[in-house]
């Protein structure tokens, strides 16, 4: 048996800045989706060889009551959890809950092993959430740190796709060429201006 792990912090720690928070991880892959109180939810994936991906999204006020009248309810089903079950394959879940009001509490299990009903019904919440910021056409990736490089692909804000083919010192910053779809058009913009109109980086 895998017991889960359950912790309740001291209420003299510091408030988490979020009313959810998950952390899944899968053969070294990290994903993390935050749903935090100004009402921004942000998914995060971090995979060993590859750039940072994080995602934001600004969530309505009837979003956020829902998600946050969830994580309340499900609050005393994941207090009460003691076990995870055996799980079959490679992979983990960490849940962090800190709805107004209460103390913040953290439950580890296996990623195939749903612990509670409570359990359940935040992780249906935040794959919604979560497919809908990374499906195709979804929200801007945030692209403020990112640096252009030979070799990426871009969905721009027009609906196109372009490929970075050349990356040019260009003062304080950079000239990027960036082929349109497969050719054989290109543009030449400075890297500031193509963090302004990609929308998000893709895979081909």
């Amino acid at each position: 048996m895998i017991a889960a792990v359950v912790l309740v912090a001291a209420a003299a720690a510091t408030e988490p800045s979020y009313i959810v928070e998950r952390v899944v991880t899968v053969a070294g892959e990290v994903r993390r989706t935050s749903v935090f109180r100004n009402g921004v939810a942000v998914v995060v994936r971090e995979k060993p060889g590859e750039d940072k991906r994080v995602l934001r999204q600004p969530l309505t006020e009837v979003e956020l009551q829902v998600l946050t009248q969830i994580v309340d309810e499900s609050y005393p089903d994941l207090a009460r959890f003691g076990s995870a079950g055996q799980s079959p394959v490679e992979g983990r879940v960490e849940l962090r809950l800190a709805p107004p009001g209460r103390e913040l509490l953290v439950v580890r299990f296996p990623l195939t092993g749903l612990p509670a009903t409570g359990a359940a019904r935040i992780g249906q919440s935040l794959d919604g959430l979560e497919l809908r910021m990374t499906s195709p056409g979804g929200i801007r990736e945030d692209l403020r740190d990112w640096q252009p490089a030979v070799g990426q692909w871009l969905e721009l804000e027009d609906g196109r796709t372009g490929q970075v083919i050349e990356v040019l010192p260009n003062g304080s910053g950079f000239l990027v060429r960036v082929q349109i779809g497969t050719g054989p058009a290109s543009i030449f913009v400075s890297d500031e201006e193509l963090r302004r109109i990609a929308v998000r980086r893709i895979k081909k």
